[in-house]
């Protein structure tokens, strides 16, 4: 019942609104298109002249009345012994229109009544041996010619319209075709980009608004005006609606998983406090067991930690405790615990270059995220894992193994909260995938940026770029 409701609603809305639907505005723009080039054509046939002389065939009533006209006074001239001075003096044919006998000799010709001085009718001269035509000058319209045969020789009769405009479409068809040609297409043009702007940039919008929110950028919206109400405008509030909603769904999920964290330090510290008075009492037996139990509480308590410095970061609430101090002594640091871990594992570091500037940063942040990055590459370099460094306008520092890699489709995901890629990343690696969350939401905070890919000969390479910020 309530589709059926909603259904007559729309029909209802489509009746009452069709502009507001896509399909109408492109008929419409169509149609105005064409009117648009239409009245070009017209208001530019009325402004420009017609050059020198065009004629049309002459056909109908008007052909069948100047003909009439010619035999009568053909008729009178030759039985009634009548002269054509007096015949075009005639009532009958002095109320008429300019009437015009061409004769061979121009000084033999006749009319009517008085020629005005500006109307030349001598340039009707080369159409004597045509058939019956509309002619057009600038000056006036002529109707003919019909022959008539005369003792005194042969003429050529014309019905003069002075001052006549041609009809429309005949003034359309006498302009120039590169005049047409070239209103029609600065018209369409014109009238098409006015359209294509109106409906590309609602989707223009959209692809920007989408790209960002899938980049991260959970503020990213479409700017739809309000005004706008046709399905593009529909799309584009349903899409910052559903963006409005996705925020509150990841800040929601955020802070639900910071609070859970937190709240879980208090258990655990408890347990931890526990622990530790239970090997003080317990037995040589119970001891492996609270060993276990003290590791796994120590395992949880740095997971919880980094899940809320991963929640603070995303969330901008890390408050940074910027100094001014040596990124290349920071690195050294790094560098020193690298060192030995690589030993451990059979593997070895090679360091390029160097990051002899000062910065002003947080310490702890920075070495957060490299020591990050290079336990990364230890644990997945078959031998070799190698570090560049260099600053020219901004801070370049580049970590890469030798290891299998990942796969392209999931490089962009591997510094996601908890993200694990299966055949690498797995539980029993002992890695809580927080790591390189840290690590970019870390140098992201600092106004940098966190590149990861595959190198062609195999192996994960981090790419790091840090603006040279100084007090």
């Amino acid at each position: 019942m309530s589709l059926s409701k909603e259904n007559k609603v729309g029909s209802l809305s489509w009746l009452k609104h069709p502009g507001h639907y896509l399909f109408f505005k492109i008929f419409i723009w169509f149609w105005l298109t064409i009117i648009g080039t239409i009245t070009a054509l017209v208001f530019l046939s009325n402004i420009t002249a017609i050059n020198a002389v065009s004629n049309e065939p002459l056909h109908g009533p008007m052909e069948k009345n100047l003909l009439y006209t010619a035999k009568s006074i053909e008729r009178s001239v030759v039985k009634h012994k009548r002269t054509l001075s007096d015949m075009l003096s005639h009532p009958r044919l002095s109320k008429r229109k300019l009437l015009y006998l061409s004769a061979e000799q121009q000084e033999d010709s006749l009319t009517n009544k008085e020629v005005p001085n500006d109307v030349d009718l001598s340039l009707l001269n080369f159409t004597k041996t045509m058939s019956p035509q509309i002619i057009f000058t600038e000056k006036y319209q002529a109707f003919g010619p019909i022959q008539i045969t005369v003792p005194s020789g042969n003429f050529y009769l014309y019905e003069i319209d002075i001052n006549h405009q041609p009809p429309l479409f005949l003034r359309l068809k006498l302009m120039p075709r590169w005049m047409k040609v070239s209103i029609a297409i600065i018209a369409s043009l014109i009238l098409s980009f006015l359209f294509s702007r109106n409906l590309i940039a609602p989707i223009n919008s959209l692809k920007k608004a989408a790209v960002k929110l899938s980049g991260g950028d959970l503020s990213a919206r479409a700017a739809i005006s309000v005004s706008r109400k046709d399905e593009l405008g529909i799309l584009g509030r349903d899409f910052n609606s559903m963006a409005n909603q996705l925020e509150q769904l990841i800040s929601s999920q955020k802070r639900l998983l910071a609070d859970i964290s937190h709240e879980l330090r208090s258990p655990l510290t408890r347990l931890k406090m526990a622990t530790g008075l239970a090997q003080m009492q317990a037995n040589e037996a119970s001891q492996s067991y609270l060993l276990r139990i003290e590791k796994e509480a120590n395992q949880l308590d740095k997971m919880i930690a980094d899940v809320l410095q991963v929640s603070r970061l995303e969330a901008k609430s890390q408050a940074l405790s910027l100094q001014q101090q040596s990124l290349q002594i920071i690195i050294d640091h790094v560098l020193n615990d690298a060192q030995f871990e690589a030993k451990q594992n059979n593997k070895q570091l090679q360091i390029m270059g160097s990051a002899d500037i000062s910065v002003n940063c947080d310490e702890t942040l920075i070495a957060s995220a490299l020591e990050n990055l290079l336990r990364n590459a230890i644990k997945y370099a078959n031998s070799t894992i190698s570090i560049t460094l260099k600053h020219t306008d901004a801070i370049y520092i580049e970590i890469c193994d030798d290891g299998p890699g990942v796969p392209n489709n999931q490089l962009n995901k591997l510094c996601e909260p908890f993200f694990r890629q299966s055949d690498a990343r797995d539980r029993v690696s002992g890695g809580t995938g927080l790591g390189l969350a840290i690590a970019k939401n870390a140098i992201t905070a600092h106004g940098g940026n966190l590149v990861l890919s595959n190198k062609e000969q195999g192996g994960l390479c981090a790419n790091i770029t840090l603006p040279i910020i100084k007090e």
